[in-house]
């Protein structure tokens, strides 16, 4: 189990059990009083315990419904009893896992453990988490930002840019509700959010750098989009950064587009955004 202090004094409290193969990264925030997701090896109990008995375990939160981030939890439920945290479409896509998974979230909210969340919700504790809906993967990806340091736990909603397989990992399930338009709108939310550090369910934790590994993701898509006018993701991109006051971010984009078509009338257009909006700062 990696500590995050040793890489900012404003992660204190906060680990990281590293993903392996098809099982997702475990994060324990609250030196074990909080967990999200519950990858699906058996094992996790071994290196939450060397934080503390593990009856101090008060919630795990789900960001969505795959087997490799919830699989983990019937270990966990042998020795402990914490609540679920889940966004309601989530839940409901946890009855498409293999028996006995859906039994034993049925028997959950039957005991009252599994707490429904929305997006805008309050995770409470030392370091709350709001709690951001942010479909795309599923239709159920919850990420939870940590306001205070700038953590985001993303899930697989957005996954460090050139971790190998990431599109494999990261692209729409539709059989969860996936949808390529649902990801394209969370990932310029994810954006606009004041973003320090990216920790991701697959793949090495983002540090200092996490708002620039969304961005990339976004810029990304927008290229899978626009494969015959590729200036045309420079545009989408520059344009959000421009929505969001980042000018210069959204000037370079310009620059890479005119690079490809300077006279295609969408990258004059751009050009002309921003020196309105760099205009009108000036006032």
């Amino acid at each position: 189990m990696k500590s995050f202090v040793e890489e900012d004094m404003g992660l204190s409290g906060m680990h990281w059990v590293q993903d392996a193969g098809s099982c997702s990264g475990v994060y324990v925030l609250e030196d074990g009083r909080t967990i999200i997701d519950a990858g699906n090896m058996y094992g996790l109990i071994d290196e939450l315990q060397d934080l503390g008995p593990l009856d101090r375990l008060e919630r795990i939160l789900v960001t969505h419904c795959h087997f490799d981030h919830v699989g983990g939890m019937e270990e966990i439920f042998q020795v402990a009893s914490p609540d679920v945290h889940v966004h309601p479409v989530t839940r409901e896509y946890l009855r498409l896992l293999r028996s006995p998974f859906p039994e034993f979230f049925d028997a959950l909210e039957k005991d009252g453990k599994l707490k429904l969340i929305q997006d805008g919700d309050v995770i409470p504790g030392n370091r709350p988490l709001r709690v951001i809906h942010a479909p795309g993967h599923t239709a159920g990806d919850t990420c939870f930002f940590e306001e205070t340091s700038g953590a985001l736990f993303c899930g697989d909603a957005v996954l460090p840019y050139r971790l190998k397989l990431g599109p494999a990992l990261s692209k729409p399930d539709e059989m969860c509700g996936g949808r390529m338009k649902d990801k394209l709108h969370s990932l310029k939310r994810l954006v606009s959010l004041p973003v320090r550090h990216l920790f991701a369910g697959h793949g090495e934790p983002v540090f200092h750098k996490g708002s620039d590994h969304i961005k990339l993701s976004l810029y990304s898509l927008y290229q899978s989009l626009h494969e015959d006018r590729p200036e045309l993701a420079w545009v989408a991109m520059g344009r959000d950064l421009l929505d969001l006051g980042q000018l210069a971010e959204a000037r370079q984009c310009w620059s890479k587009s005119a690079q490809l078509s300077a006279e295609a009338p969408e990258v004059r257009g751009l050009l002309e955004a921003i020196e309105a909006a760099a205009s009108q700062a000036a006032q």
